[in-house]
């Protein structure tokens, strides 16, 4: 690889798309990513969790932090690290978002964080063997991915089951086990609130990535491109 890494852009500017700040990203693995944004790699493996995906939010310049919100608010984009096992399919299931207890009632799906946040993804492949130590772990080829009516429909199906589950009060093993592609996992509290987080099973985040690597979704990132670049 002869590229300069320390080109990389450590933040956003107006002529360099999100799209090709994430697609520089490839190849490159989580040490030269962190040496060139100045950020020392965690020495404590229960620190390590998250890491990877704060490293990608702040190499591409993602501005919700810890917010309620889309990464790229402003382009309508939600950032999705996907660590990859050996076998090429996803290592884990993927974090959605924090429901506290508190809005639990009254909710619709149509302005719940689950489908903001869903509504378009920037997914952004990385090495999630084991084996590998975490600073040698690659990043892949990025690919944007909206859903399609039938998978909008089953997600929303999905939150509708757990959230009604949840207002019944269900027992937390039952909860988990609700959903084809959604899935809901107690979180702790926050503030002496109950919280729960959604995940996308990694069997449905699978097929995502099986229609981007037969070349399904080669159309959708054109469509998607065009529709961000006046925002870029």
């Amino acid at each position: 690889d002869h590229r300069d890494l320390h080109s990389f852009p450590t933040r956003r500017s107006s002529d360099l798309t999100l799209y090709w700040r994430a697609r520089a990203l490839v190849g490159l693995n989580v040490a030269q990513v962190a040496k060139i944004l100045g950020i020392p790699l965690p020495t404590n493996p229960k620190l390590a969790k998250g890491f990877v995906g704060q490293l990608a939010e702040i190499a591409l310049g993602a501005t919700a932090g810890a917010n309620p919100i889309q990464d790229f608010p402003d382009l309508g984009v939600e950032l999705k690290t996907i660590p990859i096992s050996p076998n090429g399919q996803p290592a884990e299931n993927t974090h959605v978002c924090i429901l506290l207890d508190y809005l639990l009632r009254g909710q619709q799906f149509a302005t719940s964080n689950v489908l903001n946040k869903l509504s378009c993804v920037l997914w952004l492949p990385i090495e999630g063997d084991t084996n590998i130590p975490l600073a040698m772990r690659k990043f892949g080829k990025s690919f944007f991915w909206v859903m399609n009516e039938a998978e909008r429909a089953q997600i929303q199906c999905d939150w509708e089951e757990i959230m009604e589950a949840l207002v019944l009060e269900r027992n937390p093993r039952e909860l988990s086990a609700l959903g084809k592609y959604l899935q809901l996992k107690p979180a702790g509290k926050r503030n002496n609130e109950r919280q729960y987080g959604f995940y996308l099973r990694k069997k449905f985040t699978n097929t995502i990535l099986e229609r981007f690597l037969t070349g399904e979704l080669e159309a959708m990132q054109e469509q998607i491109i065009t529709s961000l670049s006046p925002s870029l």
